[in-house]
C-alpha cells in the first residue's frame, strides 16, 4: 500500500482545527470536542512515531550532549528530580492526590482571578450602603464556630473585621483546607458552611470546588444554623444543580436556621417558593415570608428592598415580590413605593437622577393616578423626558412621550420608531405592538440564534419593513392605538398582574 504524503495529514490537521472551532461556534459540543481532540492528538502521534523510529539515533545524540555539557544535564536533572519528591511529599502530606488536587485547583482559582478578590475588603462591594448586607450575610457563617476551642478556628475568626467590613477568605480558606487535609472535623464543617454566593470558589466546569464537604454533612450533627441550613443545600453528586431534598424539607431546614437569625437561611428559605411559581402559597407559610421579608429589608438586602418595594405597586413578574403580594392581602401602596424607589436609588453606589426607579416608575404612577398617588401628568412628562435622555432610556418612557405628543397633535412617530429598533435587540422580548389590526410580536425577531450579524441584520429589517411602512403611513388615531397596545403589552409583560392590569388606567 502506498505511503500517504506528510502534507494529507497537515490538511487534515488543519482543517480539524477548523471544524473545531466552527462546531464551537454552533454550540456542537461532541464534534467540537471529536475535532479538538483530532488536533491535540495527532501532533503527538507523528511525535511518538518519529521518536521510535529515530530512538537509537536520540538516545546517542542524548549521551553524547550530556557528556559534553554534563554539568547543565546533572543541574536539569537535580532539578526534575527535586521537583518529583516535592510533589510526593506535598500529595503525602495532604493526606492523598484527592486533597493535593483540591489544594492545587484552590490556588488555581486564586492565581487566575482578574479582579484580585482576596485583597479586596469583601466578597461583594460596589453597592454603597447594601454592600454592608451583602459581606455581613456571606460572613456570618463564621459566628457560628467562634467559640470552638481549636487554633484554625482562631485563625479563621480573627481575620474578620466587623467594623472595616474585611474578611480576607482567601487566607481563611486555606487555613482551613490545611487541617481538613489533616481529618479536622470543624474545619471541614466551615468549609461545608460557605456561602453559594463564594461563586469565586466555583471551577471550570461550574461545579463547585467544596460542595464535597457540604455533601458530607451529617444531619444527627447539626450543632448551628449554618450548618442546619448548609446541609439543606446538598447536592446530587452526578448534578450539582439537583438538591437531594425535596422542597418541603428544605424549607423547614432553612426555617430552622431563619429562626436563629441566619441571614442566608432567610434568603434560602424565600427562594424555595421560587421552585412553585404556579402553586398557591400556604397561608400558613406567609406570616414568615413577610416576617424574613421585613427582617430582611431592615437590614438593608437590595433584593428584598426591590421586591418589597415592587410588591406595594402590583408587579408579581418578580417571585419574591409576587409571595409578598400575596400574603399581604394583595394590598398596594404607590406613595410609599415612591419613597421606597428614592431610598434605594440614594443607597446603592453612584445614584442616578435619571434612574427607572426615581423616574420611569414613579412617572407610571403620577400619569394614571394609580392607588393612593393623585394624578400629575405634567409631573410625569417630565420624568419621563429626564428618563428619555440618558443613555438607556426605558421603552416605556418613550411609549407614553410617543402617547403623549400625538394626543398634542405631534409626531410621536420617531419616538415610536426607536422602541422598536430597540426591541429588536433585545432576546426573548415578551412584547408587542398592533398596526393596522395586525399583531407584530418582537419575541418572533429574536427567535434564531444561531446566524451571522449580517443575517440577523436582514432577517429584522425584513420583518420590521411592513411594520414600518404601517407605522410611519399611519393617521394620528391609527398612531395612537399602536402606541397604547404597546403600552399595555409592556404593562401586562412588567407586572405579570391580570387582576390588577384591568383595574389600571393604561392610557392616561
Amino acid at each position: 500500500m502506498k505511503k500517504l504524503p506528510f502534507y494529507f495529514y497537515l490538511v487534515i490537521w488543519i482543517t480539524s482545527a477548523a471544524l473545531a472551532n466552527f462546531f464551537y461556534k454552533a454550540d456542537l459540543l461532541l464534534l467540537r470536542n471529536l475535532f479538538a481532540s483530532i488536533f491535540f492528538i495527532l501532533p503527538a502521534i507523528f511525535a511518538f512515531t518519529w521518536l521510535f523510529k529515530n530512538r537509537l539515533k536520540v538516545k546517542n545524540f542524548y549521551k553524547q550532549s550530556r557528556k559534553k555539557f554534563k554539568h547543565i544535564f546533572y543541574t536539569i536533572e537535580s532539578l526534575v528530580c527535586l521537583a518529583a519528591v516535592v510533589l510526593i511529599i506535598s500529595i503525602f502530606s495532604v493526606g492523598g492526590f484527592k486533597n493535593f488536587n483540591e489544594r492545587a485547583k484552590f490556588e488555581y482559582l486564586v492565581y487566575n482571578d482578574k479582579y484580585n478578590q482576596c485583597s479586596q475588603p469583601a466578597v461583594y462591594s460596589g453597592y454603597g450602603e447594601y454592600s454592608e448586607f451583602f459581606w455581613k450575610a456571606n460572613t456570618q457563617f463564621i459566628d457560628y464556630f467562634q467559640y470552638k476551642p481549636y487554633a484554625v478556628v482562631k485563625d479563621v475568626v480573627q481575620l474578620k473585621d466587623n467594623f472595616l467590613y474585611n474578611f480576607n477568605h482567601c487566607k481563611a480558606t486555606r487555613y482551613l483546607l490545611r487541617a481538613a487535609h489533616q481529618d479536622h472535623k470543624v474545619a471541614k464543617d466551615i468549609l461545608a458552611t460557605y456561602p453559594y454566593d463564594y461563586s469565586y470558589f466555583y471551577e471550570f466546569n461550574d461545579k463547585y470546588l467544596f460542595e464535597r464537604y457540604r455533601n458530607s454533612i451529617d444531619e444527627k450533627k447539626l450543632y448551628n444554623a449554618a450548618l442546619v441550613n448548609a446541609f439543606a443545600n446538598k447536592t446530587d453528586d452526578t448534578d450539582s444543580k439537583d438538591f437531594l431534598l425535596s422542597v418541603d424539607k428544605r424549607r423547614e431546614l432553612h426555617k430552622e436556621a431563619a429562626e436563629e437569625g441566619y441571614l442566608l437561611g432567610m434568603q434560602d428559605y424565600l427562594s424555595t417558593f421560587s421552585e412553585e411559581k404556579e402553586e398557591k402559597i400556604n397561608e400558613s407559610e406567609c406570616l414568615f415570608i413577610l416576617k424574613y421579608s421585613n427582617h430582611l429589608v431592615e437590614q438593608n438586602s437590595l433584593l428584598q428592598s426591590a421586591s418589597y418595594m415592587f410588591s406595594l405597586v402590583g408587579i408579581i413578574s418578580w417571585w419574591e415580590a409576587k409571595i409578598i403580594y400575596e400574603c399581604s392581602d394583595k394590598k398596594t401602596d404607590f406613595r410609599r413605593a415612591i419613597t421606597l424607589m428614592e431610598n434605594i436609588n440614594n443607597k446603592i453606589a453612584n445614584p442616578k437622577d435619571s434612574s427607572n426607579f426615581v423616574t420611569t416608575y414613579p412617572a407610571l404612577i403620577y400619569f394614571n393616578g394609580w392607588g393612593n398617588v393623585e394624578k400629575d401628568q405634567e409631573l410625569a412628562i417630565e420624568l419621563f423626558s429626564k428618563n428619555n435622555e440618558a443613555n438607556n432610556g426605558s421603552e416605556i418612557s418613550k411609549a407614553y412621550l410617543s402617547l403623549n405628543e400625538l394626543n398634542n397633535y405631534k409626531n410621536g412617530m420617531e419616538l415610536l420608531n426607536e422602541i422598536i429598533d430597540s426591541e429588536v435587540t433585545t432576546y426573548e422580548a415578551l412584547r408587542y405592538i398592533y398596526c393596522d389590526n395586525i399583531k407584530y410580536n418582537f419575541k418572533i425577531i429574536t427567535k434564531v440564534y444561531k446566524e451571522t450579524k449580517q443575517e440577523k441584520q436582514s432577517r429584522i429589517t425584513k420583518y420590521l419593513e411592513p411594520l414600518k411602512s404601517c407605522l410611519n403611513n399611519s393617521s394620528r388615531e391609527e398612531g395612537i392605538k399602536s402606541v397604547q397596545s404597546y403600552i399595555k403589552s409592556w404593562i401586562e409583560n412588567r407586572f405579570k398582574n391580570p387582576e390588577f392590569v384591568k383595574t389600571l388606567n393604561l392610557y392616561g
